[in-house]
């Protein structure tokens, strides 16, 4: 008798790529539904109530797609709170070195990123909260410290 595939096998089998973001197929074709069934019940529902009054026919139709298109945005709202994303960060011992290599080429290609300390405070708490600014300082020390030597 076989068994079933492990539970993480049968999740990893549903995923997929859209638009480079990894989404779960039974949430997209939910997400789908819920924006033609928010969407299309909008639009014509607005055609129908617009056709009602004295407002020009082109008119009508327009602002029946800024309602229907306000309902699909809408949607996407309640469709990506109701669905989470997918995605798996693993940070490892082999990663360690990576955010200096992207700050180094960074830097390669725009120029040096400056000390952080001198971003506006709402900046530089941002860049706390994200967990970059020690990254940022050492960066900023490295650079100096190479540019003194030189």
């Amino acid at each position: 008798m076989t068994q079933p595939p492990p539970a993480a096998t049968t999740t990893e089998s549903r995923l997929l790529e859209v638009w480079g973001d990894t989404v779960d197929q039974r949430h997209l074709v939910l997400s789908i539904v819920l924006g033609v069934g928010l969407g299309a019940p909008v639009f014509l529902g607005t055609s129908w109530l617009l056709g009602m009054t004295d407002v020009a026919e082109g008119l009508q139709r327009s602002y029946a797609l800024l309602a229907g298109i306000a309902a699909c945005l809408i949607a996407a709202v309640i469709a990506a709170r109701l669905f989470g994303p997918k995605r798996t960060v693993e940070i490892g011992a082999e990663t360690a070195g990576s955010r200096q290599e992207a700050m180094d080429a960074i830097e390669a290609e725009i120029g040096p990123l400056g000390d952080p300390d001198e971003l506006p405070a709402r900046l530089l708490a941002e860049v706390r909260a994200l967990g970059l600014y020690d990254d940022l300082a050492a960066q900023h020390r490295r650079r100096t410290e190479a540019e003194g030597a030189a």
